[in-house]
């Protein structure tokens, strides 16, 4: 049997009580930094809300990431070991929740014409990693059905959003918190969510294997993973990851020891990137290797054992 062992070193920094939100535990004290910060966004606009930020803030957002060096990753990275991640720069996860249309808006333009209106977030993202090629590619759009995705052009959309190399996550048919409904009703978020999306995307629905949870919680002890575990579509598991929202840096170390269901995330409506940074956990650039058959000084061992 290959077991994966990661340690890491850190400490939760304060950060309030927002509503709704509860906020993660300090990860436990050893000797390694494994943490990736997944942070989320919901409506990019400049009518404020208990969940919004401006264009200005997302655009800042990137920047500050930037120079602290990180590199954009997608769920698959985390299945596939980080092997993008080049050597002087460290992975992070942005995504955005719900499938707002200010995530993805057209205007109109004289003489009829649309085009991608530069304040929304997919027009934000495209820009800055074009002009920062080495920050990497792609975010991840979770999408509920509970409104038409993206507002309008929902199948134009999603197929956009897929071939210029972000990636489509499952956020539930009715966006009904999963807090609040028992495991045993699961299903009927999670399946009907890729109905829909089957209906829009074909074939291509089965790159869609992610799922953040509407409210940002499952309840512990009443198997609520194993019953996510379990659902099938077409053959293939539903989900092979579950975010959440609960203030917190997962490790990687908790992700391969079976807690892939419960991936930590943090909502940037209520935080700032100069407070992301003060999580110790966060793994560090590594360096060059002697060897490209070397480990990365932050990637993890593989360490056989019988």
């Amino acid at each position: 049997m290959t077991l994966l062992f990661l340690v890491l070193t850190g400490f939760i920094p304060m950060t309030g009580n927002p509503p709704g939100l509860n906020y993660g535990t300090a990860p436990e004290l050893t000797d390694y930094a494994s943490g990736i910060p997944v942070i989320t966004y919901h409506q990019i606009t400049l009518h404020k809300s208990a969940y919004s930020a401006t264009p200005a803030k997302l655009r800042d957002d990137l920047q500050r990431l930037y120079d602290a060096g990180f590199f954009l990753i997608l769920p698959t990275d985390i299945e596939d070991g980080l092997g993008r991640v080049p050597f002087d720069r460290r992975p992070i996860m942005i995504t955005f929740d719900d499938g707002w249309e200010d995530n993805f808006r057209y205007i109109d333009m004289p003489g009829g014409e649309q085009r991608i209106d530069p304040d929304c977030a997919v027009a934000i993202v495209n820009t800055f990693i074009e002009e920062h090629p080495d920050f990497g590619r792609g975010v991840v759009f979770f999408i509920s059905w509970d409104k038409i995705p993206f507002g309008n052009h929902t199948e134009e959309k999603l197929n956009a959003v897929l071939d210029m190399g972000h990636c489509i996550g499952n956020h539930s048919e009715d966006h009904l918190a999963f807090a609040k409904i028992p495991p045993s009703r699961y299903w009927e978020q999670v399946i009907p969510a890729l109905n829909s999306f089957q209906r829009r995307l074909g074939l291509r629905t089965s790159g869609i294997n992610v799922f953040a949870y509407p409210g940002g919680q499952i309840p512990r002890g009443v198997n609520a993973e194993g019953t996510i575990a379990s659902m099938e579509f077409q053959g293939r598991p539903a989900v092979i990851q579950g975010y959440l929202v609960d203030g917190a840096v997962g490790s990687l170390k908790r992700v391969y020891e079976g807690n892939e269901f419960r991936i930590s995330r943090i909502d940037m409506a209520l935080y700032t990137v100069p407070r992301l940074l003060n999580w110790s956990n966060i793994m560090v650039e590594s360096n060059a290797r002697p060897s490209l058959h070397d480990d990365l000084p932050w990637r993890p061992t593989y360490i056989h054992s019988d």
